[in-house]
């Protein structure tokens, strides 16, 4: 069996001009509103120059970048304090990329031990078509 693409098809993005009001609140255009499924929950994220809004996803549901598990990770230790808790929280952000780093050479090294034909390994993988 071979592994089947699933190629996504590139959609244009949608543009509307909105408005800032003085108390800086923003009206969301309600056909976005209703495409994204938003509640009044919404994550809000800042990019160089550029200001993203997107669905919240509660703490389970995120990961874009391990911060919320590392952060969850400290709280269910039980670490107390709020310089306690950010020191530990830096430590851990900044040993993230040396964990990935050996997650990637642990992935490496257990492909080129691995004996199997990629038709075997398609099967254990994805099963029997």
């Amino acid at each position: 069996m071979n592994a089947k693409l699933i190629i996504k098809e590139k959609v244009m993005p949608e543009s509307r001009l909105g408005k800032i009001t003085s108390k800086r609140q923003l009206t969301i255009p309600k056909d976005f509103y209703d495409k994204l499924g938003l509640s009044t929950d919404i994550e809000i994220i800042l990019d160089s120059d550029e200001l993203r809004i997107r669905k919240y996803n509660g703490i389970e549901d995120s990961h874009d970048n391990f911060s919320d598990l590392i952060l969850k990770s400290i709280l269910d230790e039980g670490i107390e304090g709020k310089d306690e808790i950010l020191k530990e929280f830096r430590l851990r952000m900044n040993l993230l990329p040396l964990a990935m780093q050996d997650y990637i050479e642990d992935v490496r090294n257990r492909v080129v031990q691995d004996n199997r034909t990629s038709d075997e390994l398609d099967k254990a993988i994805f099963g029997e078509e």
